[in-house]
Formats: C-alpha cells, sequence, structure tokens
C-alpha cells in the first residue's frame, strides 16, 4: 500500500508546483502582503518584479519536478 506522506507529498508538490509556474505573480503577492519588497512602489500595488517571477517560476519547476519524483515513488513505476 502507498504511504499517504508520500502520496500527499505527490499532490502537494504537484499542485504548488503549478501554481508557482501558472501564477507567478500571486504568489509573490501572497508572500509580501503587508510589505513593499524594497521599500518601492505604491501601497497595495500588484507589480512584482520580474527577476522575482522568473525567481517563482524556477522554484515552481523544481517543487513541480520533486512532486513527480515522489509520484513515482508513491505509485512504485
Amino acid at each position: 500500500m502507498t504511504d499517504p506522506r508520500t502520496l500527499a507529498a505527490a499532490v502537494l508538490g504537484v499542485g504548488l508546483g503549478l501554481l508557482m509556474l501558472v501564477a507567478p505573480g500571486l504568489v509573490v503577492r501572497v508572500h509580501t502582503v503587508g510589505r513593499v519588497p524594497g521599500g518601492r512602489g505604491e501601497y497595495g500595488s500588484d507589480d512584482a518584479a520580474p527577476r522575482l517571477r522568473l525567481l517563482v517560476r524556477a522554484v515552481g519547476v523544481g517543487v513541480l519536478l520533486a512532486g513527480v519524483y515522489f509520484g513515482v515513488q508513491a505509485a512504485g513505476i
């Protein structure tokens, strides 16, 4: 039988990785709620620096790959 922790890691990894790839601006906005990164911009502005979005996407690829790895381990392939 599949270990529930491994299966949960696979599901959460794939889900979070996809979220980070599809909506990196949302991830940056949620992470920086209540503060302005670097002290720039207006309060409530939705502008995320392109470098931050790229970093979030790169981390998202890693998280997605880890989720796929755990999924393969859970499936026993």
